[in-house]
């Protein structure tokens, strides 16, 4: 074959392809995926979604209510733990979410959002300056007094309890929440769950810790379905293909480590008890300035899944009517 014939037969295949995709759409004679949480695929932020988030720009506040503050009802000595591991125990400049709200800027669509135990406000800080119009609601009041008088005077950030949240129905795209839920006394955990739900417009993630820590500061240690029950017996279903992306197994780990100095936490009764084991595995908790550098973490043996444990959620709504 000449090359002025090998050029006039290359075009015409091109041509021909080109012409075949106009004519027909691409998506029909390419094998379809399904894209449910069972298949795992990427769907962790769908179109589904974009229809209860709200605009993804502006910093309007989320619109507040009158409902009756816990803050007196709190048990003072919950709270005075709180206030001194703020004062006393917690490095400065502490952001225990650090280490994943920016990864969740990435990879879901929000804009108004809820850092549900903010602490310092340094997470409220974090998102603000990713874009995000932020909020921080946090028991310790003198956390936010000693590190966030800023956030607090913008009403950013503001004390109050997680099982009443100052704020009606639906007014965040997300509720963000880095280490906290397993700070709760297990008698107000499904009023503290039912609340993040509600004030939430679609997305609730966060990260909660599994394991036992020796000044017993974790008082709600259960198992993963045990979170992911009492989620979604408030209407919140787990966004299986989102906890894919984030959470870390033993697979990430090479040499394979061996599990060590195994403890036992959970309650036989209530969700049953579990396995969790230390590893070696160097990995860096926070922001870079706390120099919180571990040369270990905690992996759940029943699934390898290592620390930090990410619990994610999508409030379940009406597609119809846009509401819960």
């Amino acid at each position: 074959m000449g090359r002025d014939t090998f050029i006039f037969v290359l075009f015409l295949i091109m041509f021909n392809i080109i012409v075949f995709l106009m004519i027909y759409d691409v998506r029909d004679i390419l094998p379809s995926f399904d894209i449910s949480e069972s298949s795992e695929f990427y769907a962790w932020d769908t179109e589904e979604d974009q229809r209860f988030i709200g605009p993804q720009h502006g910093f309007k506040a989320p619109a507040y209510t009158e409902r009756r503050s816990l803050l007196q009802m709190e048990n003072a000595q919950y709270t005075n733990v709180y206030d001194r591991a703020w004062t006393h125990d917690y490095p400065r400049l502490s952001c225990w979410g650090c280490h994943f709200f920016g990864k969740l800027a990435d990879l879901v669509s929000f804009h108004t959002v809820l850092d549900a135990g903010t602490g310092n406000g340094m997470g409220v800080r974090m998102l603000r300056a990713l874009g995000k119009n932020a909020y921080g609601i946090e028991l310790s009041k003198i956390a936010l007094e000693q590190d966030a008088k800023d956030l607090l005077q913008r009403e950013w950030v503001r004390q109050g309890s997680l099982r009443r949240l100052p704020y009606a129905d639906n007014q965040f795209d997300a509720v963000l929440s880095a280490d906290v839920l397993e700070h709760l006394t297990p008698d107000i955990a499904d009023a503290t769950v039912g609340e993040l739900v509600r004030v939430s417009r679609r997305h609730v993630l966060m990260s909660i810790s599994l394991k036992t820590v020796t000044d017993n500061k974790h008082t709600l240690l259960r198992p993963r379905s045990w979170w992911h029950d009492i989620f979604r017996k408030h209407g919140a279903e787990v966004n299986y293909p989102l906890l894919k992306a984030l959470q870390l197994t033993n697979k990430s780990v090479y040499p394979v480590p061996s599990p060590t100095e195994c403890q036992y936490p959970g309650n036989a009764e209530d969700g049953g008890v579990y396995t969790c084991c230390k590893i070696q595995d160097v990995w860096l908790v926070g922001l870079a300035a706390q120099q919180n550098v571990r040369d270990s973490r905690y992996m759940t043996l029943s699934d390898g899944e290592i620390e930090p444990w990410y619990f994610v959620f999508r409030k379940v709504r009406n597609i119809s009517y846009g509401r819960s």
